[in-house]
């Protein structure tokens, strides 16, 4: 081999080298591009991670994942830990076996739901506490699926309405003593809504002013067109209808107003406007015959 020769393969291994250096060093760069690409996607999981934990803690209702395989308990927040009373962690917790016997059936309907559409919303039933307390509430409830789209779990978010149902069934109850003491009065009463449809009236009311149906029957009838068809009934039907869009439109309490019939009976009449909250909700009026 001469000297140009080897001058030549001295070139190539020089530039061969210098190729090879260049290549490692833009592997080096990219292997720590992709370092810290990894740390910061790890970083930013972690960072989901614990958001997603601090959202399941902090939650303000009770948080419920499942096992679909068999109703078990994976995981319970710190309010459906309070709520239930079990340690999910430490016991063994079945979804059914929290469910108040005589709701279960109603509760199958749901999980049914969840099956096949893969949520449900506004389940209200009972549940059993650990100490045997019955509660009343309320459940929306989805799957949990994995990337593959199979169902790995369900979630659930549970409501404690116990306090609210409590409140219902008192109302109720009030609604009711309120209407059966309306009924019997010997005092003509009307009730309706903001729309003047008929929501309560006793027999009294009826006899006074001769509507043949019955009490059932005029629930949900608008009293606008009752007073259309019993002008007749009036001794002056066009001061009648005027005075009662003047009491309506000035929706203040007007306490005496009388009312003459064709008759010759006088019917006092009080009106009473009816407020929620500063927004209309109807009326209700009382008459005696003081003939």
């Amino acid at each position: 081999m001469n000297q140009d020769q080897l001058d030549i393969l001295k070139r190539a291994l020089k530039r061969e080298k210098l190729a090879r250096k260049a290549a490692e060093k833009i592997l080096e760069e990219k292997s720590r591009d992709l370092y810290f690409t990894s740390q910061k996607l790890e970083q930013h999981l972690d960072e989901k991670s614990s958001q997603l934990q601090g959202i399941f803690e902090n939650i303000v209702d009770a948080y419920i994942i499942m096992d679909t395989n068999n109703g078990n308990v994976l995981k319970f927040n710190e309010e459906a830990t309070r709520l239930f009373g079990y340690d999910a962690e430490k016991e063994t917790v079945n979804v059914t076996n929290l469910i108040y016997e005589k709701d279960i059936e109603y509760a199958k309907r749901f999980f049914l739901k969840l099956q096949v559409k893969g949520y449900f919303k506004n389940c209200e039933v009972r549940v059993y506490t650990k100490s045997n307390e019955v509660r009343w509430v309320h459940v929306n409830a989805s799957m949990v699926f994995d990337k593959h789209k199979n169902s790995i779990a369900a979630q659930g978010i549970v409501r404690d309405i116990t306090d609210q149902k409590k409140s219902e069934k008192k109302l109720i109850e009030s609604e009711n003593r309120l209407s059966a003491l309306i009924k019997n009065l010997e005092t003509g009463v009307l009730v309706e809504d903001e729309n003047r449809n008929v929501i309560l009236a006793n027999q009294k009311f009826c006899e006074l002013f001769n509507i043949s149906v019955s009490i059932e029957e005029l629930i949900g009838k608008n009293f606008t067109n009752i007073t259309e068809r019993k002008k007749h009934f009036f001794k002056k039907p066009e001061l009648v209808v005027k005075r009662e869009k003047e009491i309506l439109k000035n929706k203040k309490m007007v306490v005496g107003d009388q009312l003459f019939l064709a008759d010759g009976r006088v019917i006092d009449c009080d009106f009473i406007p009816i407020d929620i909250d500063n927004i209309s909700a109807g009326y209700m009026s009382t008459y005696k015959d003081v003939t």
